[in-house]
């Protein structure tokens, strides 16, 4: 043995740690007995192979240096006081709050608490997530400032060293039940417990697997804090010397190895390994629950082994044959007997019951959501969200699935800010975002998605109260009354973009800090979009607008371009404007050029519904003379106008009345009735609403099919020379057109029935009136209903699916060329009118149209046949806020009082009431 020892004090090979980073362990004056080569290996421990695509281990101090237990506020300030140094730190656990701990930090500013909510092994901070506070205090000490340009620097030990972490150990075995978070165990194994559950249920980690769950508290007992967990695997000896670990694995022969506690770091452990006609030790550092060993995190001490038995420890050498240990089964204090064990399992099963989501006490509110990836914008998973609140905090929570116990993640809504997101943004309906601001120097943003408007309302509204108070310096002192903010903006046009920067930019809007809506991407360097934004209930800590102009480049990577932000201090109030706006570029250098923006800025305070029954009575007087008279006078309000009086008739099931009536008036105003329903008026807003709101049913029906066979297909139906990539293409491009417009307008006319009835009842309405203004046109019935249906309806959904709701995402320039034509030709066949020498290229569709024009009037005289529009219950599907819409009109109204004063003189119907 002496003569192996002293063999070990020459290097054999090259030196290994040159390579890997793992040094041998020899002496290194060539030669000695046990002692000095222990001594050697004291001083010469490796901390392990480098990581090769691992998961980092984030850099910390010992849990020792920083961690203080239980511990009140006036204690941890005056610890770091005495410290004296920036950046000085300590976590502890909350005196008030046993089991959820604090951040203290002392800083330029002084001393502040930021509390870490710990939930079953896991712990968030600043809308982040982390797997043990070591990982969380080696984030914010290389990662992330906690405040601006601060982080934490020097770690303020405790007075002795604190160690209260739990451990239990099994009595009995147990089985989990399927698709729980339980955990199956065997009889002496042991747990390091987390969080108390209640109802009898821990939240710990196995010691043996690293693997966390749910176990029953009788079914464990305390363990001995004396006794070393790991004392329960075959290769650790607890009470073997330095000295007794060489002897024994020189005996053992090469390859041989064992795990011992570390005498120079307490806490941590010692692998030493028998290679060729050497002794190496290898450091493996505790840190929380878990281990860590050359830049790997381990979840438990087996771990570490298993791993480097199957991968090189150090080059051509893996971990071979352990040195068992005597006596390495932990064998519980308590000897269950059968009757006992039977006891504890029939508590066990009752308890079962009555832990769970559908148990928790405290919720506000639950049910699925699609909460949106992080790493990619078309990513959406379905997950269950529970809102609980528990005394002072509030937290939305979300599963896997109702049966999970561990929460994926939690938003901690006492600094959460709550803010509506435009369809556009995702290409999806229902969304809204959570903003998370618990650290000065960091936003967390959620986005979330509801299945129908309906759950969007619900969510909204059981959310809301419980967020951080967002009216703050809008604050009304009266009850029931708060403050409207709301914004419309619609970006028209840009002009002299750089087109190199930004060859295919679309903008995005956000609310301060939030993004809520974006445009399509159009070719520059004078890109027209013309898409349109509402937000009806802008927050009030929101003081400005910014619009980003954003590049589409290769393989969907986006970069922004320029920007331009507006103070909504700056916006007249209810005043449309509509203005170019010089664009700052992320450069102060060159030229960016400008946006055209139409913008209209309401505020106005919403009082409770009854304080409206006035107006509202006389917006619902027969014949409609007060709406009426605001068509007249409010053409620039049109738009919300049209909307808020749609609501307030609709919420009464006098929808399809308002419709008939505008329009109706329309007709009687119109001289011309080829113009009819083409200049943009109330009537035309109400109608373009009223549409978007009960048709999709119809355009699925109708059109959703060849909508999405043209996407799919990758030929062509352009028949503009100009715009086609070969005048070859020609002919192809015609045969395809026409066989698109044979299946569309048989499926068009073949889906009457899907239409709504109150659209077809106004349809027939329309016909009427038609007919009795203009008794001697011939298609003058054909054409009212046309110009209604195609021109306002089938044609729009065409050009711009996916804001009707046939597709999820915009088609592909080639298919958006492809939807254009076949509308174009749709609108002529409406019309009853063929293609002119004006476009030539059209030419060959005029076939089709002269085959298909009997046909188109059968089919509107079919659609125009319903005599009633059907009696609608009140209030059904109806999620707005009557309340807020009332307002909107008593706004307009007002702002245009005096036109409405002079206008009462001669109209006595609108003077019954004082606006």
């Amino acid at each position: 043995m002496a003569d192996l020892i002293r063999a070990m004090g020459a290097p054999i090979g090259p030196p290994i740690k040159d390579k890997l980073g793992s040094p041998s362990t020899e002496s290194e004056d060539g030669g000695g007995d046990i002692a000095e080569l222990t001594a050697d290996l004291e001083l010469d421990e490796a901390d392990g192979p480098s990581t090769n695509g691992e998961r980092q281990a984030v850099l910390a101090p010992p849990e020792t240096e920083w961690y203080h237990g239980r511990l009140d506020r006036y204690t941890s300030e005056e610890r770091l006081w005495a410290a004296g140094k920036h950046g000085s730190y300590l976590v502890r656990e909350s005196d008030r709050k046993p089991g959820s701990y604090v951040l203290s930090y002392l800083g330029r500013t002084g001393i502040n608490h930021f509390r870490i909510t710990a939930v079953c092994g896991d712990y968030y901070i600043g809308g982040r997530q982390f797997d043990s506070l070591t990982e969380l205090v080696g984030f914010y000490s290389h990662c992330s400032d906690l405040l601006k340009r601060e982080r934490l620097l020097e770690p303020v030990p405790p007075p002795e060293p604190v160690n209260d972490k739990k451990r239990v150990v099994a009595i009995l075995p147990y089985t989990k039940m399927p698709d729980t978070d339980e955990l199956t165990f065997q009889k002496g194994d042991i747990f390091f417990v987390h969080n108390d559950m209640g109802d009898g249920w821990l939240w710990v980690t196995a010691h043996r697997t690293g693997e966390q769950g749910m176990i029953f508290r009788e079914l464990v007992e305390d363990l001995d804090p004396s006794i070393d967990p790991n004392t329960v695997f075959s290769w650790f000896h607890p009470n073997c010397t330095k000295s007794e670990a060489v002897d024994m694995l020189v005996k053992a022969g090469p390859g041989s190895f064992l795990v011992r506690p570390s005498d120079n770091s307490p806490g941590d452990y010692s692998l030493f390994f028998h290679i060729n006609n050497q002794i190496q030790r290898f450091r493996i550092e505790k840190k929380g629950v878990r281990y860590l060993m050359g830049g790997r995190t381990f979840e438990c001490l087996d771990a570490v082994i298993n791993r480097y038995r199957k991968e090189q420890i150090v080059e051509g050498h893996t971990l071979g044959q352990p040195l068992i240990a005597e006596g390495h089964v932990i064998e519980p204090q308590q000897n269950t007997t059968g009757a006992a064990a039977e006891k504890i399992y029939a508590t066990l099963r009752e308890c079962r019951d009555q832990i769970g989501l559908k148990k928790m006490k405290g919720i506000k509110h639950q049910g699925y959501l699609h909460k949106k990836s992080d790493k990619g914008a078309k990513k959406w998973k379905a997950l269950y969200f529970v809102l609980l609140q528990e005394g002072t905090d509030t937290h939305l929570y979300f599963y896997d699935s109702p049966k999970r116990t561990k929460p994926k993640g939690l938003i901690d809504l006492s600094c959460a800010y709550l803010y509506q997101v435009h369809e556009s943004l995702w290409e999806r309906e229902f969304c809204f975002q959570l903003v998370e601001r618990a650290l000065p120097c960091l936003s967390t943003h959620t986005f979330l998605a509801a299945a129908s408007a309906g759950e969007l309302r619900a969510w909204l509204e059981a959310l809301r109260p419980l967020c951080v108070p967002q009216q703050a310096r809008h604050h009304c002192k009266v009850a029931r009354v708060v403050w409207l903010r709301a914004l419309r903006v619609r970006c028209v046009t840009a002009h002299r973009l750089p087109a190199r920067l930004a060859p295919r930019p679309y903008l995005r809007l956000a609310l301060g800090a939030a993004p809520v809506a974006r445009t399509r991407a159009r070719p520059s360097p004078d890109p027209h979009w013309d898409d349109e934004f509402v937000f009806d209930d802008v927050p009030p800590d929101v003081t400005s607008f910014t619009i980003t102009v954003h590049n589409t480049g290769k393989r969907g990577k986006e970069s922004e371009v320029a920007e331009l932000t507006i103070e909504l201090a700056n916006l007249a109030n209810g005043e449309e404007v509509e203005e170019w706006y010089p664009l700052a570029g992320m450069t102060p250098i060159g030229e960016w050029g400008s946006l055209r923006l139409r913008i209209r800025y309401m505020q106005e305070l919403v009082m409770p519904r009854e304080e409206y029954n006035p107006l509202r009575q006389l917006l619902l007087e027969p014949g409609l003379p007060a709406v009426k008279a605001l068509a007249d006078l409010c053409r620039t309000d049109r738009q919300p106008l049209a909307t808020s009086v749609l609501h307030a008739f609709s919420e009464c099931g006098r929808g399809a009345e308002l419709a008939r009536e505008l329009s109706a008036a329309e007709v009687s105003r119109e001289a011309d009735h080829r113009a009819l329903f083409r200049a943009a008026s109330l009537a035309t807003a109400v109608l373009d609403e009223f549409m978007h709101a009960l048709c999709k049913p119809f355009l699925q029906a109708a059109i959703a099919e060849t909508v999405q066979k043209l996407i799919d297909s990758k030929q062509s139906a352009e028949l503009n020379p100009t715009k086609m990539d070969s005048p070859d293409d020609a002919c192809n491009n015609a045969e395809f057109l026409l066989m698109i417009l044979d299946q569309i307008t048989l499926s068009i006319f073949t889906s009457p029935e899907a239409c709504p009835r109150p659209i077809r009842y106004l349809c027939g309405c329309l016909q009427r009136a038609a007919v009795a203004k203009w008794p001697n046109e011939r298609f003058v019935r054909t054409r009212v209903v046309s110009g209604f249906i195609f021109l306002r309806l089938i044609c729009p959904a065409l050009v711009e699916p996916r804001s009707w709701g046939l597709v999820t995402s915009a088609p592909p320039p080639h298919a958006q060329r492809s939807l254009l034509m076949v509308a174009k030709c749709l609108q002529n066949l409406a019309n009853l009118i063929e293609f002119g020498a004006k476009e030539p290229y059209m030419e060959v569709v005029n076939p089709f149209i002269l085959k298909n024009k009997e046909r188109m009037v059968v089919f509107l005289d079919q659609l125009s046949s319903v005599q009633d529009p059907g009696n609608p219950p009140p209030n059904s599907n109806n999620n707005f806020d009557i309340a807020k819409e009332l307002a909107t009109i008593h706004h307009i109204c007002v702002s245009h009082l005096a036109e409405l004063q002079n206008l009462a003189k001669t109209q006595t119907a609108i003077r019954k009431t004082r606006l």
